[in-house]
């Protein structure tokens, strides 16, 4: 596995290569989640690269940038351990060094759901997306569903540059309490994560009601609060059920695909979890 960490090594390293590569951008603090993408990248293409840059355009001044959790030698152990031929390891002054106008990809998604708690969010992920793109030149690109919004617009951008990328989604992983595997949940003690774990049990409880013909989706909404709040320690920031194409809210839900999706507090500690519908 070779661990590079200029642009120039990058690029040079991509023209020696034919054959699909594929490409899994990461911020490290490599979990189970993360590993099930170089999984996928593994069994699709000939060649698999990861990143690890923790990207400060996407993170506001009032959240967790200096305290995220970086562990960057565990992680090229993980890598090592996959098998993976190459890791982008760049400085922020390696991908942010020109001056000028930065390419984000500006689109009315970024402003709903997540975007309404984090309005500076989507723009900082895809100004570093769509750079990493350029430098890796990747066949293939792996996102989790567990960032559902994200993956909606990454594949919107995709499509809109008319990027030659095949974008692949891998599914949520989850510990042995449900809770949807997270960087942050390095934060949590393992009494935390077990609390955490009401929020896929909350989803749960949405999606059975749906299951036996619920379409209101206040009520829908209602319940997931409710069961929220039956765990003193989580906080809600927000319950969404939207249309999957528009991220609108929906309010009757008839036959069309929906995201439902929340994101929660347990102490400071944000997390986010969905599904679609």
């Amino acid at each position: 596995m070779q661990i590079l960490y200029s642009i120039e090594e990058c690029i040079k390293w991509r023209k020696s290569l034919s054959g699909s590569v594929g490409f899994v951008p990461t911020m490290g603090a490599l979990h189970r989640g993360h590993l099930s993408l170089v999984k996928i990248a593994k069994k699709t293409c000939d060649y698999v690269v990861v990143s690890i840059f923790i990207n400060p355009t996407q993170f506001s001044e009032n959240e967790d940038l200096n305290s995220y959790p970086s562990m960057i030698n565990n992680d090229i152990k993980h890598l090592k351990n996959e098998k993976i031929d190459m890791v982008f390891i760049p400085s922020k002054e390696e991908i942010y060094n020109q001056k000028g106008d930065e390419y984000f990809y500006d689109t009315p998604l970024s402003k709903k759901l997540e975007g309404l708690s984090r309005p500076h969010f989507f723009k900082g992920v895809t100004m570093v997306v769509a750079k990493l793109f350029n430098i890796v030149n990747p066949t293939h690109a792996v996102f989790g569903e567990k960032d559902a919004q994200q993956l909606i617009i990454i594949t919107k951008m995709i499509s809109q540059n008319k990027s030659p990328i095949n974008l692949i989604a891998g599914k949520t992983i989850r510990n042995k309490y449900g809770l949807a595997y997270s960087s942050r949940n390095s934060y949590l003690s393992i009494k935390e994560q077990k609390e955490a774990s009401k929020i896929y049990q909350s989803l749960m409880l949405t999606k059975q009601l749906l299951d036996q013909g619920e379409r209101n989706s206040q009520i829908l909404k209602n319940e997931f609060i409710q069961s929220i709040r039956s765990v003193a320690s989580l906080k809600l920031d927000y319950i969404s059920i939207a249309d999957t194409e528009t991220l609108d809210e929906v309010n009757k839900i008839k036959k069309k695909q929906i995201l439902v999706s929340a994101a929660v507090f347990l102490k400071n500690v944000r997390l986010i979890d969905n599904f679609i519908y």
